[in-house]
């Protein structure tokens, strides 16, 4: 699990072409005129031209491909368990309710 988290943290930064419609800063700690951040999933840097997934959006996706990769190997439980855990980084997501319900159906044996 360790070596999924520092893969996805060491891929989550792209660049962006246009910011000009980036978000207006949401969050006071960052200079206004450096850095947005846009739907809590990205941090936008102005000065670069980059924008980061945040650590939150980075944790979220490590889990759900680690829950997909344990469900493809019929490992359920882990399966369930790492999609739990997303689903405690983003309560009520459609993806990992879903993810949780399929799986929970297959631990049952339907």
């Amino acid at each position: 699990m360790k070596k999924l988290l520092i893969f996805a943290l060491a891929s989550s930064s792209f660049l962006i072409s246009d910011l000009s419609h980036a978000a207006q800063p949401q969050n006071a700690s960052y200079p206004s005129n450096e850095v947005s951040v846009t739907n809590k999933d990205l941090i936008v840097d102005k000065t670069k031209g980059t924008a980061t997934k945040s650590p939150n959006t980075i944790k979220y996706d490590a889990f759900m491909k680690a829950g997909y990769a344990a469900y493809n190997k019929k490992d359920y439980k882990t399966a369930l368990s790492n999609f739990k855990s997303a689903l405690e980084l983003r309560p009520n997501n459609v993806y990992a309710v879903k993810a949780i319900q399929n799986t929970e159906k297959r631990l049952a044996g339907k």
